[in-house]
């Protein structure tokens, strides 16, 4: 029997090794008890598919049906489709299958596998955007049709869900047409990395799907969970990390992946006989850097000038918006304003909290202070 990864950090976690996230669980579950839909908005890497999976295995443990519809990066009516259909087919019910099978010849639709997805193909009978707009009315009633056929209810997750209005401006209105009718044969959870974005289709007066979840954000980890279910681990493991477990946890701040990454790092170099002293927890912090430098130079080099400003200044413990900050990257106070709300706004980079502004992902912290303004 293959050996697990003691500390995955490049896809989600497994039901059983989640670390903490008990009061989200919790909401989750009372929510679908109730049958209230939810929007749960956090930064990615975060851990929201992992906490989604937990969620979903807890449900189905009580005889629930769940979907898991990833969205990320559709881009017409028909992808969004073909995501429904693959997800659908995952239950791997041959009545659910056949349904689909029957769906797609009803309508003049190829429905076969490509990649990831499902394509959907027309026959030539009709025309595609009539046949997607179809295919999408059968597919987001599939749950009630199934609710009617075993009277067993259906957890349907839409993940990436903000990228569905990539897809079509106003599909939020679409799905708001079906789901409002689903009652007792489905709850939904909307989740989505771009905060701003979830907060417009939900919170926005204007947009269909207004006031029509929960919302749950996605915080930190709390570090005393973590060093405790970490030490397990190692102790698990047979290995002891010394301080350099609680220094990198702190380093990582309870940013779920980061604090993975660190924690596979150090087994690493633990294996490989090192002493879990502070030396080493700042071998493991360079060497995470090191594997994370294009991603952090890749989003940096998207940044408008403003922008990288108030990271250099948040990252040199300087006041992102004060007049040192302006001076020393030649940037006018207004503009430094502008760029840091935009930030906040998106949720992407940094976030306040009761102790100000920091990072979200305290790697890409360390990375602009040690690479500041030079060369830009």
């Amino acid at each position: 029997m293959p050996v697990l990864r003691p500390f995955p950090f490049e896809t989600p976690i497994a039901p059983e090794s989640l670390i903490d996230r008990r009061d989200e669980l919790e909401r989750l579950h009372l929510s679908a008890a109730d049958r209230a839909h939810v929007r749960l908005a956090g930064p990615r890497r975060f851990g929201k598919t992992s906490l989604l999976l937990a969620h979903a295995s807890r449900l189905r443990e009580t005889g629930w049906r769940t979907v898991h519809v990833d969205l990320y990066g559709v881009t017409s009516l028909a992808e969004v489709c073909g995501r429904i259909a693959t997800a659908y087919r995952g239950l791997r019910d041959q009545r659910v299958s056949g349904h689909l099978d029957a769906l797609g010849s009803r309508l003049g639709l190829t429905l076969t596998p490509a990649g990831p997805g499902i394509s959907l193909a027309p026959s030539g009978r009709r025309d595609t955007a009539d046949a997607a707009l179809a295919a999408a009315a059968e597919l987001l009633d599939l749950p009630v049709r199934l609710h009617e056929r075993d009277g067993t209810p259906t957890l349907v997750v839409f993940d990436e869900f903000q990228d569905l209005l990539s897809a079509g401006s106003r599909l939020d209105g679409l799905l708001r047409s079906h789901v409002q009718y689903h009652g007792d044969a489905a709850v939904y959870v909307y989740a989505g990395s771009h905060p701003s974005l979830m907060r417009a289709l939900f919170a926005d007066r204007e947009r269909p799907l207004y006031g029509q979840a929960e919302p749950l954000e996605l915080g930190t980890l709390p570090l005393d969970e973590v060093v405790d279910e970490l030490h397990e681990r190692f102790a698990e493991l047979e290995e002891e990390p010394g301080e350099a477990l609680g220094l990198l946890v702190t380093a990582a701040a309870g940013h779920p992946q980061r604090t993975m990454l660190l924690a596979h790092l150090l087994h690493r170099e633990l294996q490989l006989g090192a002493v879990g002293d502070a030396a080493l927890a700042e071998t493991v912090l360079a060497r995470a850097l090191g594997q994370t430098a294009e991603a952090h130079q890749a989003v940096w080099d998207g940044l408008a000038a403003g922008r990288k400003a108030v990271l250099a200044a948040l990252a040199d413990g300087v006041a992102p918006t004060g007049t040192r900050a302006a001076e020393r990257h030649g940037v006018a106070r207004a503009t430094l304003q502008s760029a840091l709300r935009e930030l906040g706004a998106e949720g992407q980079h940094v976030v306040r909290d009761e102790r100000g502004w920091r990072f979200v992902d305290p790697l890409l912290g360390r990375w602009v202070a040690r690479r500041g303004l030079a060369g830009d």
